[in-house]
């Protein structure tokens, strides 16, 4: 079995993962990313990057380059009563600095940041790796086993592990973390049309008999997310496809094409609308970030931006327990402490979201088609947006962390 020593390993190799590598990197510390792909491909996961993830970027001085990838900027939100607006906004009457977010495929922004780590000599990645145990020594974990992509074993001894492999987390699971909290109440069924000529680039949230959200996607696409309550999908695929093409014509004017063209269900994709928190985000030498410790519904698109927060966050804390040797759970803890309690408020805001659009939908069409249009633009309204979609103050982290260019 291969024997790897390094400071900090890393498993998972998605927006969160490759942030807190690239950061690490960067202070020169020895860091090992472990992804389970053979490449950065991705379908169907968040690549909507609210503004929040601009001004993160920014901080870290990171903007440009990032920007210089291929992607779509994304200046106004709406809510529409089927094809009809009725109520919107545009970041810019928010926050002037950072008046866009941004669809880039993940494929792109993965490739560009793992572009960035080879710029660092104590970066290194295993593609095809899947972790098999973590490696204990009493009550503290000293690093993971796991395969190579080559059939092959290796064994690698870290200071700290990083549980940074999504929602089904592996390093959860294998080291025992507990979780606080669960909501699964909805899917989100998501399919891809072509943008109509002369459409804008805009987040719409459309109420409807289904509700769904049309997201736009480069280089000239609508990302389409229908909202079904729970198992509900699997009762319209039992009816046939020919029933719920006919469902898509009337839905939407827009779906009409789409419907005409599919022959099978294999044009859809089903993610579940999962809100979860553990308990413990740390245990000695382990920590989890990203929707591995904190998963949020796709709902508002806000997932990617909150793991990359906390991506950032711990990389100041990780980087201060190496360089102290203290890797307690205590120590770890901290990054929790920073971020929950704005993971929280998020999780609140979701689960009350979706439970008065699914619980009481009829109910809540009729106040969001009369008193949605009222409200927009008032106060109360732009400070729910600001909490949304902005971050209040700048993470706290080192400014050594911050790109020279």
């Amino acid at each position: 079995m291969r024997q790897i020593e390094t400071d900090v390993c890393i498993v998972g190799g998605g927006p969160a993962g490759m942030m807190l590598a690239l950061l690490l990197a960067k202070q020169r510390m020895r860091v090992i990313v472990l992804e389970r792909n053979e490449n950065f491909d991705r379908e169907y996961r968040g690549e909507v990057l609210l503004p929040r993830f601009v001004q993160m970027l920014d901080q870290l001085n990171l903007r440009d380059y990032i920007e210089s990838q291929p992607h779509l900027k994304l200046k106004n939100i709406e809510l529409m009563q089927t094809s009809k607006k009725i109520a919107g906004f545009s970041f810019s009457n928010l926050h002037p600095n950072f008046s866009y977010g941004m669809w880039m495929p993940q494929t792109f922004m993965l490739q560009a940041l793992h572009e960035k780590c080879k710029s660092f000599p104590t970066y290194s990645i295993l593609f095809r790796s899947a972790v098999k145990q973590v490696i204990r020594e009493g009550n503290q974990i000293k690093g993971v086993i796991a395969s190579d992509g080559k059939n092959e074993g290796v064994n690698i001894k870290a200071k700290i592990t990083v549980g940074s492999d999504g929602r089904f987390s592996s390093i959860r699971k294998l080291a025992g973390f507990e979780l606080q909290y669960e909501y699964y109440k909805n899917d989100i069924v998501w399919f891809t049309i072509p943008l109509p000529p002369g459409q804008e680039n805009t987040l719409r949230f459309c109420l409807a008999d289904t509700i769904h959200l049309m997201l736009p996607k480069y280089p000239n696409h609508i990302q389409v997310g229908l909202v079904f309550r729970k198992n509900a999908w699997k009762e319209t695929r039992e009816r046939g496809l020919e029933t719920f093409k006919d469902y898509l014509r009337k839905l939407n004017p827009l779906f009409r094409n789409f419907a005409d063209e599919i022959e099978d269900f294999t044009a859809f994709t089903v993610l579940q609308s999962r809100i979860m928190n553990v308990k413990e985000w740390a245990q000695d030498g382990c920590v989890l970030i990203g929707d591995a410790a904190h998963c949020a519904s796709p709902v508002g698109a806000i997932g990617v931006s909150l793991s990359v927060a906390s991506a950032i966050v711990s990389a100041d804390i990780i980087w201060k327990s190496v360089k102290s040797g203290n890797t307690s759970i205590a120590f770890l803890h901290q990054i929790q402490t920073i971020r929950q309690r704005e993971i929280r408020m998020v999780h609140r805001l979701q689960k009350r979201a979706e439970g008065i659009v699914m619980e009481r939908p009829q109910l809540f069409r009729m106040m969001a088609s009369n008193v949605v249009p009222f409200l927009s633009n008032s106060s109360i309204a732009k400070l729910v947006q600001r909490r949304a979609f902005f971050l209040s103050s700048p993470l706290p982290i080192d400014p050594s962390f911050r790109f020279l260019k």
